[in-house]
């Protein structure tokens, strides 16, 4: 079972598409025994992605385990996975964990068409994310 709550912060970034379209990513931030959860909804684009990736880069430092909840996300282009993607590598650069967990049906299909799936560490639920031992 998790520990309690040490902390939790959230920001919301707005971005404007190409189509004049406005999307909204809300990066929530908690901290669950030696991991860190960043709980994701919305949107990921063009826009907010550098955003989420200050934000990843920065909860790295401090945490043995960075994982995002992704059952909020309802779109993500490119430079969302490209994101994820860097993300993955300062991880694994840093030697601590990067895990995706609650992948929502529109990051699940990217993932999928790109043949990023086995790529990336991927838990069923929080728990899993959670433990030591979840596979890549």
């Amino acid at each position: 079972m998790a520990s309690p709550l040490a902390f939790f912060r959230a920001r919301l970034i707005a971005s404007t598409n190409a189509m004049g379209r406005v999307r909204t990513l809300k990066i929530s931030i908690r901290v669950v025994a030696k991991a860190t959860i960043v709980d994701l909804e919305g949107a990921i684009d063009l826009g907010n992605s550098p955003v989420l990736r200050a934000t990843l880069f920065e909860n790295v430092k401090t945490t043995s385990r960075l994982a995002l909840n992704m059952s909020g996300i309802r779109y993500i282009d490119s430079s969302g996975i490209a994101t994820l993607i860097e993300a993955l590598r300062k991880t694994r650069d840093l030697k601590k964990d990067f895990v995706l967990f609650g992948l929502s049906s529109a990051v699940y299909d990217v993932l999928k068409l790109t043949h990023l799936l086995g790529v990336f560490q991927i838990a069923d639920s929080e728990e899993r994310a959670l433990e030591t031992d979840a596979a890549p």
